[in-house]
């Protein structure tokens, strides 16, 4: 039955799914392709909100970056976040379009006989409409998010490795490249599930609001964030729900895509110590968040509210 409904949401759908692909493959393309002039969209807003928390300021060098020759930092084009706004596009269209096209206003004084072509036709409209917008809306609220987020990830990665060079745990095992690493890791993994945690809570608001305003949906779902009180499969079920999306596509466009460009192209040499880094912060981050979720459903029970 669940794998029904699942063909029809994907049928009912292709047409916005095949458009978010070929949106995202052609952002792939354009970060192939562009040079540091081409990414001063994101890279100066970037450059400007770590100004602003840092106080450094930053000179824009042509064909390289912004740079700050007494501390020796560049923020170039690799340091955009434009890898993260990629996952966090896919993450915000493809796990919410189906609810955006299918929550739709029916009137309810019409008859049957008034509910015809002109009807049916707006109908249509209204989801063309609505799919575009949710488009425009995941790539401008993904391209807000990355700025903010990169931005906090390289200020963490100017600062933090000072503090431990001071503290003497730098060396070893744990070297510039490494923590570099992990802090862009931790930084992103956890912003993207806060993001798809945000946009789900406004969505599914939206959702019932509409519904409870008397308007119908015939494919749209209605999903609570309490787990059930059935026991612990059903909180571990609604669990993995929250996180299913937003670790699917971190690692299929963190790890995945990369693994097989380093397949064709024969550069395999580092790729498993950086895979083995990549997983081990983000089961350490998704273990943290159950424990805060798993306390947080105690706290339900017990009368407490949790968000």
């Amino acid at each position: 039955m669940k794998g029904k409904k699942q063909k029809n949401v994907l049928r009912q759908n292709f047409l916005y799914y095949t458009m978010g692909v070929l949106i995202l493959l052609g952002m792939k393309l354009y970060y192939r392709q562009a040079d540091c002039d081409s990414l001063l969209w994101i890279l100066t807003p970037t450059t400007r909100w770590v100004e602003l928390l840092s106080g450094i300021p930053f000179t824009y060098l042509s064909g390289t970056g912004y740079v700050n020759h007494d501390m020796r930092l560049l923020i170039a084009p690799s340091c955009s976040g434009f890898r993260f706004m990629t996952i966090a596009f896919a993450t915000l269209y493809f796990s919410f379009i189906h609810r955006i096209v299918s929550t739709r206003r029916e009137p309810v004084s019409e008859t049957v006989e008034t509910v015809n072509r002109d009807s049916v036709e707006m109908g249509l409209w209204q989801t063309r409409i609505k799919g575009v917008g949710w488009i425009v809306v995941s790539v401008l609220f993904s391209w807000l998010f990355t700025v903010i987020v990169n931005g906090l990830r390289i200020i963490a990665a100017i600062y933090l490795p000072l503090y431990l060079e001071d503290t003497g745990i730098m060396g070893g095992t744990l070297t510039q490249d490494s923590l570099h690493t992990m802090i862009g890791v931790v930084v992103y993994f956890i912003a993207l599930l806060t993001i798809y945690r945000l946009a789900g809570c406004l969505i599914q608001r939206t959702v019932n609001s509409v519904l409870t305003n008397g308007q119908n949906s015939g494919a749209s779902e209605t999903v609570t964030d309490t787990p059930s009180a059935t026991g612990k499969r059903d909180f571990v079920r609604t669990f993995a729900g929250k996180c299913a999306a937003p670790v699917f596509w971190y690692f299929a466009l963190t790890l995945g895509l990369p693994f097989l460009n380093r397949v064709k192209g024969g550069r395999m040499a580092g790729f498993q110590e950086f895979a083995m880094l990549v997983m081990g912060c983000c089961v350490l981050i998704l273990a943290s968040y159950f424990v805060v979720h798993f306390f947080g459903r105690r706290k339900n029970k017990s009368g407490g509210h949790v968000l």
